[in-house]
């Protein structure tokens, strides 16, 4: 109740800022900050469409529902009304795998990421795990978090080479050519390993809202159930991060091919926005 008079003055902002810019549509990736500009745009009679990332519903995507004119989703929330599943957007870089990686020696490949802002307890896993994995090459994004402190690292491990976030320029050649990826289990890197069909360990967030970690990670292991491993974090340790890998490796590498851009997203933006279009008029 005390956000009350918040909310309600994020809706006159965005109320005066919508009336002064007049966009057609007006497109939402969740997140409470979004609130108070669907409903202002609601006022407005400007169409919106809302997009929910997550297997879970936020809050958010809750309450923008009653304004919006369609929701899109990434994964099918029967009943819902309004609802497209849509899918995730995966990133245009991901289709630049050709960049050589001119790794210093002929090793597996194995990338960890834990989104944009890293994550301390998975880069903690790496650090103390690094002497055992000196048979693979390991390209670790850190997030900024702990980036300088692992820098340091690649000193000591030849195999070893740390970014706080990978380059659009290198991104899609480390997804390609990486046989393992190992990671937290957020919504757009648990979509890009399904697209990829790739190898992953998984260890979600335990404290991640409605559990939606735990839920991404098990809808990759639907979709690629002999290819997927989750691991709680409670349970995890080098010797059976270390095992698990090796178990991995028995698996053969599927044979990748180009990944189709989806499409869905922006061909419901285009519609709605030609609808839009036509009744200004």
């Amino acid at each position: 109740m005390k956000g009350l008079p918040l909310i309600f003055k994020g809706i006159c902002q965005a109320f005066k800022i919508l009336k002064e810019e007049k966009p057609n549509i007006i497109i939402s990736f969740g997140g409470y900050v979004s609130v108070p500009v669907i409903i202002a745009g609601w006022l407005l009679k400007i169409p919106s469409i809302t997009h929910e990332q997550t297997p879970t519903l936020s809050l958010a995507t809750r309450i923008n529902s009653f304004f919006v004119n369609q929701i899109a989703l990434s994964f099918p929330h029967p009943g819902l009304k309004k609802a497209v599943v849509t899918g995730n957007l995966l990133r245009r870089e991901l289709t630049n795998h050709h960049k050589k990686l001119f790794l210093t020696q002929n090793k597996t490949l194995i990338y960890v990421t834990a989104g944009n802002q890293g994550s301390h307890f998975l880069n903690n896993l790496i650090k103390i795990t690094l002497p055992k994995l000196n048979d693979f090459y390991i390209i670790h994004q850190t997030g900024n978090i702990d980036y300088h402190e692992y820098k340091k690292l690649e000193r000591q491990y030849s195999n070893y080479r740390v970014y706080s976030y990978l380059s659009d320029s290198i991104v899609g050649s480390v997804f390609y050519q990486a046989e393992i990826i190992i990671s937290r289990a957020g919504a757009n890197t648990s979509q890009e390993i399904v697209a990829l069909k790739k190898k992953s360990i998984l260890i979600p967030l335990p404290f991640s809202q409605q559990n939606e970690q735990l839920l991404n990670a098990q809808f990759v292991r639907q979709q690629l159930p002999d290819r997927t491993i989750i691991i709680p974090q409670s349970e995890i340790n080098p010797a059976i991060l270390v095992k698990t890998i090796k178990s991995l490796l028995l698996i053969a590498p599927y044979k990748l091919k180009p990944i189709k851009p989806n499409l869905k997203l922006l061909k419901l933006i285009q519609s709605l926005c030609k609808k839009r279009l036509k009744s200004l008029e």
